[in-house]
């Protein structure tokens, strides 16, 4: 969150944040940010460190690129140095992490600091059939810094898209149940050939007490049940013994 100038939420947040650094050092110790930074700082003010892990890694491959900050592309670049063989695989189209310091222009920063890199484009698609493809390039597209590219796969039959506005996650949740009764009382798919997907695992409540009210069994895939959290049972459990009438 960012606060204007010299308010006194920011001077408050200077002021927890300078406290929580003294505590990490008083307790030795270091956050993942830090391990980043300081890992930055050691090879910026210390050449013989560098040079010595310049010399280890002769190959470099960095996957997800498009998700990484800017302390991390700079620590790559230290790694690489003039010598060493870099190879990122990264889609500045799929950048979601934003709100954790992911930054997808350090893709061109790529291009512009490695100008004579060779650049690979995965155009062919395997998992969507045509429909969703050219949906996602048409919202895409309308970026004007983005790497051109034109998706295509084999499978061109597919159903069309439907796009519907809820007011509220719940609202969504009771639609998505609702569609996939319907479409199991039509006789078009069972609920078991039904996915849904979505963005945060703090969605999956509002989904997942849908598919209860519908008494429709499902499962959750990648992930523990909201209601199967320890933290969610352990809750309960309290909420239970004040609840019972026998208890005194």
């Amino acid at each position: 969150m960012e606060y204007p100038a010299g308010t006194y939420a920011e001077q408050i947040t200077g002021e927890v944040y300078s406290r929580y650094q003294e505590l990490l050092h008083l307790s030795n110790a270091v956050d993942f940010d830090d391990l980043l930074m300081l890992t930055v700082l050691l090879f910026q003010n210390y050449s013989e460190v560098l040079d010595r892990y310049q010399g280890t890694y002769e190959h470099i491959l960095v996957d997800e690129f498009q998700d990484t900050n800017t302390a991390q592309y700079v620590l790559v670049k230290l790694l690489a140095g003039k010598e060493s063989h870099l190879f990122c695989v990264g889609d500045p189209d799929q950048s979601i992490y934003k709100f954790r310091g992911a930054d997808y222009r350090n893709i061109s920063r790529f291009q512009k600091d490695y100008p004579g890199a060779k650049l690979i484009l995965l155009e062919e698609n395997y998992r969507s059939h045509q429909l969703i493809l050219d949906a996602a390039m048409a919202i895409i597209d309308k970026n004007p810094d983005r790497i051109r590219k034109q998706l295509t796969t084999a499978r061109q039959d597919g159903p069309k898209i439907t796009l519907r506005d809820l007011a509220n996650e719940d609202e969504e949740a009771d639609f998505i149940v609702d569609k996939i009764v319907e479409l199991a009382y039509e006789g078009k798919y069972k609920p078991r050939d039904c996915a849904v997907m979505y963005r945060t695992n703090a969605q999956s409540r509002s989904i997942e007490e849908a598919f209860l009210r519908a008494h429709i069994p499902y499962k959750l895939v990648g992930a523990t049940r909201f209601y199967g959290r320890r933290e969610v049972r352990d809750l309960l459990s309290y909420l239970k013994v004040i609840h019972n009438p026998m208890m005194k």
